[in-house]
């Protein structure tokens, strides 16, 4: 049994399974360090694509292109990336070209005007970690292991992944099979307040 608050490595040998099995480029290896329940380093790898994101808590993150077969300290280039403020208009929200579900599709419906963009595994972490996203909503439950990283890198870059409700992810619950009901990524923690307001609200309300 995990010790809480203990220091483990969350690994997914291969996110994106479906993608892979049908010879699509999307697909990761992801690894993430928790320590106090919370992935204070993030590491997401896509070997199709010559790609590696990584962050460090604290610190920043940054995206490395590598030649094929190379190791990172081959790399191409190497640029430090940071998330973007969310938008008045111009929402750029990434969706599961694999798990798309209707709890997710009715969250994105409070932002009518969202382009929709359909990509596969955690590269939609990454995406938002580059600014080029501005959130992703994953309302089906899934594993520690299959958000970890991305949340490590997008934390590094100045976002935040938090449950429906606007409160932080915390990981290491080995007693419930590292279960996630539900998450949502936003580039902008700014965007998150709006979400805990119509919460208290609704409390409030009865």
């Amino acid at each position: 049994m995990l010790q809480p608050g203990s220091p483990f490595l969350l690994v997914d040998p291969l996110d994106g399974t479906r993608e892979f099995l049908a010879k699509s480029s999307e697909y990761t290896v992801n690894v993430a360090l928790v320590s106090g329940g919370v992935p204070v380093i993030g590491c997401i790898a896509a070997p199709a694509l010559g790609v590696v994101w990584r962050g460090v808590a604290g610190v920043g993150a940054e995206r490395l292109d590598l030649p094929a077969g190379a190791e990172a300290s081959a790399c191409r280039s190497r640029r430090s990336i940071r998330t973007r403020r969310f938008p008045a208009r111009g929402v750029r929200a990434a969706v599961s070209r694999s798990h798309f579900e209707k709890r997710s599709d009715n969250f994105l419906r409070r932002f009518p005007e969202a382009e929709r963009v359909f990509c596969g595994s955690s590269l939609k972490f990454c995406y938002i970690a580059e600014g080029n996203i501005d959130l992703y909503p994953r309302l089906a439950p899934t594993h520690e292991w299959d958000v970890a990283a991305g949340d490590g890198i997008v934390r590094a870059a100045g976002g935040i992944v938090v449950t429906e409700h606007g409160k932080p992810l915390t990981y290491g619950h080995s007693a419930d099979t590292f279960r996630v009901s539900g998450f949502v990524a936003y580039g902008d923690p700014v965007a998150v307040e709006p979400v805990k307001s119509r919460m208290t609200s609704q409390r409030n309300a009865f």
